[in-house]
């Protein structure tokens, strides 16, 4: 598959992509692909008693719902522990009995992609290749070590130095390797710890693909699905004209400005309003990311080929004009990007920390400050 060949009219090119995807798969298929699939249901429906019986048996310890439970007095004194005991019981068996029970639909979920994938000449993998920690959607954190800045110096490229955070499911892939593919489309879920740095979202479906060059960081959010506004300091913003403010917030790093409306022609921002306003648009290095809010099963068939499709038009446009674009700070312009463009800056969350904790005194003291003012009045 050409990502980056024009073919046909948008509609009719769409149209003949969706009509390619399966409209229905039957539980037979599904039945004769993986068998396991169905005895794994089965175990997972008897376990749903027994989450129902010890969700029961919390809220009747907690609230009292639906009925009083009165303890023995030797059980009563450990009454904290056991319900406890009772919720983390709970939460397992739920999820367990609902992990079990989906499997023959994620089954069903990897025949329909996988055949559409095959129709159009790309690999299908049920666990693909992790995306590398690199930008905003992908939860980076702070990477820039000296090792990193080195290596940045000599390649034009900020190499990750942690691995990634999500896990990519449902992958479709085309060029490149395994673990670094020309194209992915794939659903993201994080998998990182508590103390991690966080993305925007936790689970998304993802587009990926790659430019000819390295190109500075730029973040086109789309705000029918929230902003960046908590992550990205609005001194980024990059105000252009006619409907784009209406539909995006558009961030680049400091004095990059010139460059992003280099990049981001009329034709490039036409495709972005006809066929990406619902998604959010990242370049970072030499790879373009489109995430979707759109990540479960009932929106494959829509979301899926719009994305490859979406993929053809701004890789075409975008591409055109990343193959002629030159970065005059670079230490070499054609191939490398500075350093002040390659990565947008975030806001500090010790400010966000300053602010909780100042509210959370305030909020302490007003009873203090209040009590002194009428005594003293």
């Amino acid at each position: 598959m050409e990502h980056w060949a024009d073919t046909g009219t948008v509609d009719g090119r769409l149209a003949q992509l969706r009509a390619d995807f399966p409209a229905r798969i039957r539980w037979t298929e599904v039945r004769e692909q993986d068998p396991e699939a169905f005895r794994s249901a089965a175990r997972g429906a008897l376990l749903l008693p027994l989450a129902i019986l010890a969700t029961v048996a919390w809220t009747s310890l907690t609230v009292e719902i639906p009925v009083a439970v009165t303890l023995p007095g030797w059980i009563d004194g450990l009454r904290g522990l056991l319900v406890v005991a009772l919720l983390f019981t709970a939460l397992l068996l739920w999820i367990f009995a609902v992990a079990l029970l989906s499997l023959p639909a994620d089954t069903r979920r990897a025949i329909a992609i996988r055949r559409f994938g095959d129709r159009h000449g790309l690999a299908f993998q049920r666990l693909g290749a992790a995306p590398p920690p690199t930008g905003i959607l992908f939860a980076e954190g702070p990477v820039a070590t000296p090792s990193a800045r080195r290596r940045g110096t000599r390649t034009g490229r900020l190499q990750p130095t942690v691995t990634s955070r999500f896990r990519a499911e449902f992958a479709l892939t085309d060029g490149g390797t395994f673990g670094d593919p020309g194209l992915q489309l794939a659903v993201a879920t994080y998998t990182g710890g508590k103390n991690d740095p966080k993305g925007p979202r936790g689970a998304f479906r993802y587009l990926a693909t790659r430019m000819p060059r390295p190109l500075p960081h730029l973040m086109i959010d789309s705000l029918r699905n929230g902003r960046l506004r908590a992550v990205l300091p609005g001194t980024q913003r990059l105000s252009l004209e006619g409907d784009v403010d209406r539909h995006f917030a558009v961030y680049v790093p400091a004095g990059y400005e010139r460059d992003a409306l280099q990049l981001l022609t009329p034709d490039v921002l036409v495709c972005l309003l006809d066929h990406g306003r619902r998604w959010d648009v990242e370049v970072v290095e030499d790879r373009v990311f489109v995430a979707s809010t759109r990540s479960r099963r009932r929106s494959d068939r829509t979301e899926i080929p719009a994305l490859l499709r979406f993929a053809e038009l701004i890789g075409a446009e975008l591409g055109h004009q990343a193959s002629t674009y030159t970065d005059p700070r670079a230490r070499e312009p054609r191939t490398q990007v500075a350093a002040a463009g390659r990565r947008l800056r975030r806001r500090s969350g010790v400010w966000v920390a300053m602010a909780i904790a100042a509210a959370v005194a305030a909020m302490l003291a007003f009873p203090h400050v209040l009590g002194w003012v009428l005594d003293n009045t």
